[in-house]
């Protein structure tokens, strides 16, 4: 180990020579005046060693300092080649006519050979897993994977502790398409530069135009009441070349029902809609297709599910207010008014004096509607289903929600303000167990419904409250919001986008900390700027609890002439969010067990799920198994519900990676007519990688400059090799340790050595 002294002066150097030079003239002056009675010999010793501590104190000046070289950690620094072969790698769009994947694998190979004296070498294959492989084999491979997942790629090939170093060579179209996307990304470029792995990215590809028309079904699964119309929405996209005018066919058990003619502009995705409604209870199957032009790349997303689960028994909803209220009054004549709502209203008027009211319809009679029944304009209503209202007084009507009999006939229940008398200790003990275990939905409509929550109350909200001053706001939507498609996006007047435009609703509770699972759906500016939650929702087991904040709604639905265009805001509000409710909650009207698909399309190289949910009742007795059929199996084939940890009742069914089909499911021993015996899905080959083919250079580029790597140009594999070693050799500077000449012992020791004798000899000599 060689170390070097270099001189690293802590003053200029004419200052340190002119203290040397007055150093130097003050001892000989004082040498000169040797005192009397001190032999020569002596006074010479004692001159000798204050010259000497002034030396030492003139070379701490001079700051000596050795330099020591620190070897390399022990064996070779790592570079993994990483190689992209997911399925858009097969284009062939680069200039010599060859695919970008051989191109990358010839790369590959030649740096693994040029490299390896230098480096460990390990080449890897990635799309949605990464996979080592012999670099001999990357030629033999087809590039097929249906996804590209960047942040796998990096986070799989970095090592924590790698003391001789580490690197990546990441050869990709860079066209991240798995979840998470680009900031899942940027999260696995952190963990490697914290490591201080550098990335060296080489793009593969362009800007690949390809032709094709894409249909995407909104709200795949919807639930509906006898005769009553539901809306399938469906967005468009064109790329490319594909002509702007496309027919759009909706069918029913392969028959055709209806067709559309749509415009197709640009880039954007264009909704399209139809209207259906059936007669009799029961799972219908609906498929939408956009009719394929010539040249089309792939016909596999031209087509979508939509399923259609009708239900005889209406949506039983319970309304508890503690005083009379506008908003309850209208809210009551707004869910009423919807025939597959049963409601009951309950409001307290005194102490011991509650009003109850219940609005019932006949139930509708089948048979009067063809199966596959699609309305048309200036159509009659399919059935005429008069609104019944009966009510009585009750004397006890706050243990409404105490007794499980009662509280169980009801899928949603709605609490308005000054609810203390309905909310005792049993009654919320009761309606958590209801929520968790019946599947059933809390919904309170105009926020905190009792002044103080205790705590178990508490634990069922997705939010909590402070007391505040009275404020009035209006709300906006948020993304999650719009995705829930409770306004008709194509008219500006009922769409989502109206909100703000509406009268403003009041509140004197301020929103803060929403749980972890709870998710905001609308949001108001907050005075400091900040969104604050006005629409929030979390699920509680099986069921759901959802807040809407502020008073005034009632508002909405009686508008001034102002507003008029928006007078169909409200009720399309309150029934699109019990629609949902219910849908989301599993278990609908008249059912002790549900089938449900988590999906209605399952690529062919992830497994199709579904899950089976089970009322308290039903589930003393023995859990079913799940009978699967379909086109992609042969015979029946048969799945265990397994509990699924997510509350009582609620059991996870697997049913594996399965061929591309049509896929039916259904609970053993259960009548295949059954409300929630039955469930649909598709299994299909999965196109994003062949339809999203555009090169992303750019987030390449941010990939090696986030690391400290270099985006490498050349396009020969000897260019690349070469600058390959001159930035990693430019990236490891020689390490050297710098020791002060005072931070040995054996200095600091001498130097005190000499001014300790120096002093001593003077003090002998009866000097000061």
């Amino acid at each position: 180990m060689g170390m070097t002294l270099t001189w690293e002066p802590l003053v200029s150097s004419a200052l340190w020579l002119g203290l040397a030079v007055c150093a130097v003239a003050m001892l000989g002056w004082y040498a000169w005046f040797r005192p009397w009675g001190i032999s020569r010999s002596y006074w010479a010793v004692i001159i000798a060693l204050m010259g000497l501590s002034e030396a030492i104190l003139l070379t701490i000046l001079l700051n000596p300092t050795w330099l020591e070289r620190i070897p390399p950690p022990k064996g070779k620094p790592r570079l993994t080649i990483v190689v992209d072969d997911s399925a858009s790698m097969a284009v062939k769009d680069l200039p010599d006519g060859r695919s970008r994947y051989q191109a990358a694998a010839e790369i590959a190979q030649v740096c693994a050979a040029k490299l390896s004296s230098q480096f460990e070498v390990q080449t890897a294959t990635f799309s949605s897993t990464v996979r080592l492989i012999e670099t001999s084999a990357l030629a033999k491979r087809t590039p097929a994977g249906s996804t590209t997942d960047l942040a796998a790629a990096i986070a799989t090939s970095i090592e924590p502790n790698r003391p001789a170093g580490q690197a990546l060579l990441l050869l990709s179209d860079g066209n991240h398409n798995a979840g998470g996307g680009t900031p899942q990304v940027m999260g696995s470029v952190a963990m490697a530069r914290a490591v201080d792995a550098p990335i060296f990215t080489k793009t593969f590809g362009s800007d690949a135009e390809i032709h094709d028309l894409a249909l995407r079904v909104q709200a795949t699964q919807q639930l509906s009441f006898v005769g009553q119309t539901v809306p399938v929405t469906a967005l468009v996209r064109r790329r490319g070349r594909a002509p702007e005018s496309v027919m759009l066919v909706l069918l029913h058990e392969g028959k055709e029902v209806a067709r559309q003619q749509a415009l197709v502009r640009g880039n954007q995705e264009t909704e399209v809609r139809f209207q259906v409604l059936q007669d009799q209870r029961g799972l219908y199957r609906y498929e939408l297709r956009v009719e394929p032009f010539e040249g089309e790349v792939t016909q596999v997303n031209n087509y979508g599910l939509f399923l259609l689960r009708v239900v005889d028994e209406p949506i039983r909803v319970l309304l508890v207010e503690g005083k009379p209220y506008w908003d309850s009054k209208f809210l009551a004549r707004t869910l009423s008014s919807d025939p597959s709502i049963e409601l009951v209203s309950v409001v307290r008027m005194t102490e011991k004096r509650y009003l109850e009211r219940k609005f019932t319809r006949p139930k509708p009679v089948p048979g009067k509607l063809p199966a596959t029944a699609v309305p048309k304009k200036g159509a009659s209503k399919p059935q005429d289903n008069p609104l019944t209202e009966a009510w009585k007084v009750l004397s006890n009507g706050a243990d409404i929600l105490a007794d499980p009999k009662v509280l169980g006939k009801f899928q949603v229940v709605v609490l308005g303000r000054d609810a203390e008398p309905f909310l005792g200790d049993k009654a919320v003990a009761n309606l958590r167990e209801w929520v968790s275990g019946d599947s059933g939905a809390l919904v309170c409509f105009r926020g905190q419904p009792i002044a103080k929550l205790n705590e178990q109350f508490q634990g069922l909200m997705p939010v909590q409250w402070q007391p505040g001053q009275e404020s009035r706001f209006r709300m906006t939507l948020t993304d999650r919001g719009r995705d829930l498609h409770w306004f008709d996006s194509k008219s500006s007047a009922t769409s989502g986008d109206a909100l703000p435009q509406l009268p403003a609703l009041a509140s004197t509770a301020t929103v803060n900390n929403p749980k972890p699972l709870a998710t905001i759906l609308a949001t108001v500016a907050g005075a400091a700027g900040e969104e604050k939650p006005v629409v929030t929702y979390q699920p509680y087991g099986g069921g759901r609890v959802v807040v809407v904040e502020g008073s005034g709604m009632w508002r909405w639905a009686f508008l001034a002439p102002a507003f008029a265009d928006h007078d169909v805001t409200y009720g399309a509000l309150w029934q699109s969010l019990m629609r949902w409710l219910v849908s989301g909650a599993g278990l609908l009207p008249g059912q002790d067990m549900a089938l449900r698909t988590d999906q209605v399309t399952y690529g062919s190289d992830e497994p199709a799920t579904a899950t089976l949910l089970v009322r308290r009742e039903a589930g003393i007795s023995q859990i079913p198994n799940i009978e699967l059929t379909g086109t992609g199996i042969q015979g029946v084939q048969t799945a265990t519900a397994v509990a699924a940890g997510e509350g009582p009742g609620v059991f996870r069914v697997t049913f594996g990676k399965l061929v591309e089909g049509r896929y039916q499911a259904r609970i053993a021993g259960q009548p295949a007519d059954k409300s929630g015996a039955t469930t649909a899905f598709d299994v299909r080959e999965l196109m994003d990688e062949q339809l999203d083919v555009k090169a992303r250079p750019d987030l390449m580029a941010r990939i090696a400059a986030s690391t400290g790597g270099q985006v490498i140009d050349k396009s020969t594999p000897d260019d690349i090799t070469r600058i390959f070693v001159e930035h990693i050799e430019r990236g490891r500077p020689e390490r050297i340790r710098r020791i002060m000449a005072w931070d040995r012992w054996w200095v600091l020791v001498g130097a005190f050595v000499v001014w300790t004798t120096a002093w001593g000899l003077r003090r002998n000599a009866g000097l000061v």
